[in-house]
């Protein structure tokens, strides 16, 4: 129940927030609290969602990730991403290397859809 109390927390501020500095140090605010969690796997969970929102606001802030900063993310952020990214180099980056077929095939899509060569 914690775990997902402080996830809705942690998705709630980050879809709030459009700098990425601020929502990394609003995180790091919140991390002792998140470090007291029993069981690892959760406190593990809540450190690569603030991740993963951290490379979203960066993006939204005209960041193009490298591949291996896609790599680092979950497969739920990369279908975010593949969803909601209105770039170019983003859209094409999952189209080639986003770790499931359905996100490189909406990416794909999404990119052919802005850029119809």
């Amino acid at each position: 129940m914690a775990k997902t109390a402080v996830v809705y927390l942690i998705d709630k501020v980050a879809m709030k927030t459009t700098d990425a500095a601020k929502f990394r140090r609003w995180a790091a605010e919140l991390r002792p609290e998140t470090e007291r969690l029993k069981t690892e796997g959760h406190r593990e969970f809540i450190r690569r969602r603030v991740h993963d929102w951290v490379l979203y606001l960066s993006i939204k802030s005209v960041h193009v990730p490298t591949a291996t900063e896609l790599a680092d993310t979950t497969d739920w952020m990369q279908r975010l991403l593949a969803e909601e990214s209105t770039s170019l180099p983003v859209l094409t980056l999952l189209a080639e290397s986003a770790r499931t077929r359905k996100t490189r095939n909406l990416a794909t899509s999404r990119r052919d859809r802005r850029d119809p060569h």
